[in-house]
């Protein structure tokens, strides 16, 4: 409810840019909102780093939950053109080259072509920390805008959450090994793209053994996010 306070006074600000206004305005979520009521965009940028002062954005990825099923029409892969960001440590881990950016786009494109796809959904990442830290300094250089008020649910932090309430400890949260205790299937990881959509599987996989029998609500999901 403190994040719908602010979204709202958000909105009553003078000289927004509507692509902004489009992010923060839906969907509108109550105490009782249900997971399945509303929709949801998954996200995974490979970075050059986890400093936003100093590294850049290689790639987003992204992929739509619509009706608690995952959208593969609406999966979106995008390298940001930038050569001067590719470095020998990171090529090693992304595989991401500096052939690869050349056929990219410009990170304000990126970006503007992601928030219209958000637009009216609830924001996904795992660890989004990092996700969100990189769209907030985007944000911020661009709009003048510090701590965009949007939805942002975390599954690496409602699994610890999860393994906090059942006592379960020295647990590896990342992707790879959080997804095979829930027996999904193993991906190739640090692409975009493809953690996007291994986010998504997880996170559906969560709500699920969350709550079997009957939805639950997203604002369970955001304080297990917290």
């Amino acid at each position: 409810m403190r994040l719908n306070k602010r979204r709202e006074q958000f909105l009553e600000r003078d000289n927004v840019a509507q692509e902004l206004i489009n992010l923060v305005l839906e969907p509108y979520c109550t105490l009782a909102t249900t997971s399945q009521q509303v929709d949801y965009i998954v996200l995974d940028l490979e970075t050059t780093g986890l400093s936003v002062e100093q590294d850049l954005i290689l790639s987003m990825g992204w992929v739509e939950v619509i009706d608690q099923k995952i959208d593969l029409r609406s999966a979106s892969h995008l390298y940001i053109n930038d050569q001067s960001s590719v470095v020998p440590e990171t090529a090693v881990i992304n595989h991401i080259t500096p052939q690869m950016l050349e056929k990219g786009v410009s990170l304000q494109s990126a970006m503007s072509t992601f928030f219209e796809a958000a637009a009216g959904k609830v924001v996904i990442a795992h660890a989004c920390s990092v996700e969100k830290v990189f769209i907030d300094n985007y944000v911020d250089s661009q709009f003048q805008i510090a701590d965009l008020p949007i939805i942002w649910l975390d599954t690496l932090v409602i699994e610890k959450n999860m393994a906090k309430a059942r006592n379960a400890h020295d647990l590896d949260f990342s992707l790879s090994s959080t997804r095979e205790r829930y027996g999904l299937p193993e991906y190739n990881n640090h692409n975009a793209l493809i953690d996007a959509v291994s986010t998504a599987e997880l996170f559906l996989a969560q709500t699920k053994r969350l709550s079997p029998s009957a939805p639950i609500t997203i604002g369970k999901l955001y304080h297990l996010s917290h």
